[in-house]
């Protein structure tokens, strides 16, 4: 594994589980606002449009909805001293997948196909 390979799978493994950060510095703390707040946009968005319609489409609504929020986290840990730009944006696509997993993962819990 090359270190730049390390260094994405380190870089995802961080953006998706924000509260094993060691945050030491307000722009840390900062990041886990922001993903908190992202995440819970994706929440209230998928909740209203999984009352209209399937909940493919409304996780995928949820996503474009939340694009600003999702814009802040991202521009939030590229910031950080171990990745880049370029990293968030290599990542970016495993991260949206995520979530959308996650969205029809919790709408699976409490409704069922």
């Amino acid at each position: 594994m090359t270190k730049l390979s390390r260094l994405s799978v380190a870089f995802l493994l961080a953006a998706m589980m924000p509260s094993a950060i060691v945050r030491t510095s307000a722009q840390e703390l900062d990041v886990g606002g922001l993903h908190s707040a992202w995440r819970g946009c994706l929440d209230r968005n998928f909740g209203l449009q999984a009352v209209l319609t399937s909940r493919t489409s409304a996780a995928e609504s949820a996503l474009r909805s939340c694009r600003g929020a999702e814009g802040a986290y991202l521009a939030a840990l590229a910031t950080s001293p171990l990745v880049d730009g370029e990293d968030v944006a290599r990542v970016r696509p495993a991260l949206i997948q995520r979530a959308k997993g996650w969205l029809l993962q919790k709408a699976s819990a409490t409704r069922p196909l």
